[in-house]
């Protein structure tokens, strides 16, 4: 079993595993211990999401706005940092910063309940998603 690769501690033998590597890794080794990556089902929801706003706003302060524009918009406002920048050709923005694939399962529920959120104060109409939601720990 290759070192450079992340071991996911499902099962009792990549835990004997992990705990072999630490007992034998040489001095200096940095391990990273980090919670399980969103859900499939919440990353549904999520686009799920991004999409019914960009129907309902399709432009946010005069800027035409696409799904990904949206998830940048939000993820700021939730405290992620990004940035957004002028395309090339003026045209338009696209957003740099934190990634949503890299948020946790519990961050991603906590990413969703913030647009919900916001959704309800704006007075936008949601369709129902509730199950993905709930994934935050589960699976």
């Amino acid at each position: 079993m290759s070192r450079s690769r992340p071991i996911i501690l499902d099962r009792q033998a990549n835990r004997d595993t992990a705990a072999q590597w630490c007992r034998t890794a040489p001095a200096g080794t940095v391990i990273e211990f980090r919670a399980p990556k969103r859900s499939d089902a919440q990353n549904s929801a999520l686009w799920g999401l991004l999409g019914q706003v960009q129907r309902q706003r399709p432009t946010h302060n005069g800027v035409p706005m696409t799904p990904e524009l949206w998830k940048a918009v939000f993820m700021q406002a939730w405290g992620a940092e990004v940035t957004i920048f002028p395309t090339l050709d003026g045209t338009g923005f696209f957003p740099m910063g934190m990634r949503s694939s890299k948020l946790t399962r519990a961050e991603c529920a906590d990413l969703l309940t913030f647009i919900l959120a916001w959704c309800a104060q704006a007075g936008l109409t949601v369709e129902h998603f509730d199950d993905a939601l709930n994934q935050t720990e589960a699976a």
